[in-house]
């Protein structure tokens, strides 16, 4: 019988994360969220992939509302909180709660990023599942679409500033956030290039060490990881050996949109994942 959930809060208020499963599981899923989208928003996949008998050791990148109105206190932030905290001790967590399991990172959105970076760093050849992700660079993404998003990154800083915090729930991009975490966003967006301004280690460079297995689910219709941002990601990993496949949501293009409402073709998703981190 899967363990009780358990959920582990980190001291900073940054992040946490959650896990249950068999402790004999033979196959545990790092799951890894999208920006600003919360750890229930997941609870589809996590149900199916549980009733099937796989481990879940799930993070989650929502700050708590005491920690974004707080000032800034020394130590890791943005980017750095989430690589080499938060997603470190979720792969540690991983192998002791499950020692006999096979650990694949499933990455959705910035959680794919970021999971590519951890793995080249820290597991350098864990296989990474992508769905619905690509880098973050204005270039990578097609027509308007490209101006939008430097504009998007030009205006977070003196928004961060003026008011201590991302408020990207009242503007409909990214959730609440800490200002550190959307000023390292807003730098790759920028330049292309994933960087922490409080990183212990060359973020490219960890993409680059990556030898493992990436495995791609695009979503068709996606404005937020369209094909070509996904590919200037992959282009990162020149090592990694790479298969890809694309999804059309059964909702299309309904809110909020294909990059999101995925989550919800249940259990033909949370299957399809689970198919394709099978060894090839």
């Amino acid at each position: 019988m899967p363990e009780p959930w358990r959920t582990i809060h980190d001291e900073t208020g940054l992040w946490s994360f959650g896990l249950s499963g068999d402790r004999d599981a033979g196959r545990v899923v790092v799951l890894l969220p999208a920006m600003g989208t919360p750890a229930r928003y997941y609870q589809p996949l996590l149900r199916e992939w549980l009733a099937e008998g796989t481990a879940v050791v799930q993070a989650d990148f929502i700050a708590s509302d005491a920690r974004l109105n707080r000032r800034p206190v020394p130590g890791r932030a943005g980017f750095a909180a989430l690589v080499e905290d938060c997603v470190r001790a979720v792969l540690e967590s991983a192998g002791d709660s499950f020692p006999g399991a096979v650990p694949v990172i499933v990455g959705h959105s910035l959680g794919g990023q970021l999971g590519l970076i951890a793995a080249g760093r820290f597991a350098p050849e864990i296989p990474v599942i992508l769905v619905a992700s690509g880098a973050l660079g204005h270039r990578d993404f097609p027509g308007g679409r490209r101006w939008q998003m430097l504009a998007g990154a030009l205006a977070m800083g003196p928004v961060c500033r003026a008011v201590g915090y991302w408020p990207g729930d009242r503007l409909g991009v990214g959730g609440r956030q800490p200002a550190a975490l959307v000023l390292d966003w807003a730098r790759a967006i920028r330049t292309g290039r994933y960087r922490a301004r409080t990183g212990s280690f060359d973020y490219e460079s960890a993409l680059r060490e990556y030898r493992g297995e990436v495995r791609v689910i695009t979503m068709d219709g996606d404005l937020f990881a369209p094909p070509t941002a996904t590919e200037a990601l992959l282009a990162k990993t020149s090592a990694a050996r790479i298969t890809r496949q694309s999804y059309s949501p059964l909702r299309g293009p309904a809110k909020p949109g294909p990059h999101f409402t995925w989550i919800k073709d249940q259990p033909d998703i949370a299957r399809r994942i689970l198919d394709v981190s099978e060894p090839a």
